[in-house]
């Protein structure tokens, strides 16, 4: 009876060895894989490591600002100097002109222009870059005709390269000696050729410049001159002056 009730139970000495047995079998199991345990941590925490330092890199690639030889920085420096000869001229027709029309616009064209110098100023100083170079301007652009005031050696090569659009030297003198009438429309013919030739180097940086912020700005003066070139030729057409 006494076996017979070991035999029931399933609590025989057979028994009692295969479940050691299985126990055995699952502790290899659980060691063997905890070996792997750190190995994985490793390996995932190298691939962390590696998305990491390539995304770094990615990042210094992405953001590394404009070289000094750049359409970004040349545009800005050239521009920045086209720029300053229209604040020039409009500040002659906002003191001297006759029409309190033109006179408004005089103001506005300094006053834009000379906020977006500073715009462009404020770029080559966050790229670390200097505000002016020693170079040629217009380097920058892949083809233009570039004119030599020639008031200073008979077109020698010492000559200073003229942007397009900019006035000469006898052009400045003609408007600063100009008054009333005469002035206003002289204004308006410099100042449409001033525009016309801005538009060109804006045209350029839209298409070819690195930075978003500069293909944005050069962009917004093509459609902003394009629409003042429009009224100065009507304005001129008003006064009886042909257009420019």
């Amino acid at each position: 009876m006494a076996s017979g009730d070991r035999t029931s139970d399933g609590s025989g000495p057979g028994d009692s060895d295969g479940d050691s047995g299985g126990d055995a079998d699952r502790t290899v199991r659980l060691r063997r894989a905890s070996r792997w345990v750190p190995l994985a941590l490793a390996l995932a925490l190298a691939l962390v490591v590696a998305l990491l330092a390539a995304g770094a890199g990615l990042r210094g690639i992405i953001d590394r600002p404009p070289g000094d030889g750049s359409v970004d920085a040349g545009f800005a420096r050239d521009m920045s100097a086209h720029h300053a000869q229209a604040v020039q001229m409009a500040m002659v027709e906002f003191r001297g002109g006759a029409d309190a029309t033109q006179r408004g616009v005089a103001a506005d064209v300094a006053l834009t222009q000379q906020r977006e110098i500073g715009i462009m100023s404020a770029w080559l100083t966050q790229w670390g870059l200097p505000q002016v170079s020693t170079d040629p301007p217009m380097r920058w652009m892949r083809s233009v005709h570039l004119d030599h005031d020639s008031s200073g050696h008979g077109g020698a090569a010492t000559d200073a390269v003229r942007m397009p659009g900019m006035a000469t030297s006898t052009e400045l003198s003609q408007l600063a000696g100009a008054s009333g009438r005469e002035l206003d429309a002289l204004f308006l013919t410099l100042m449409i050729r001033h525009h016309r030739g801005g538009i060109t180097m804006a045209q350029e940086a839209a298409a070819r410049a690195e930075e978003p912020d500069v293909r944005a700005l050069a962009r917004a003066m093509v459609i902003n001159q394009a629409a003042e070139i429009e009224q100065m030729q009507a304005d001129l057409r008003a006064m009886g002056v042909p257009p420019a």
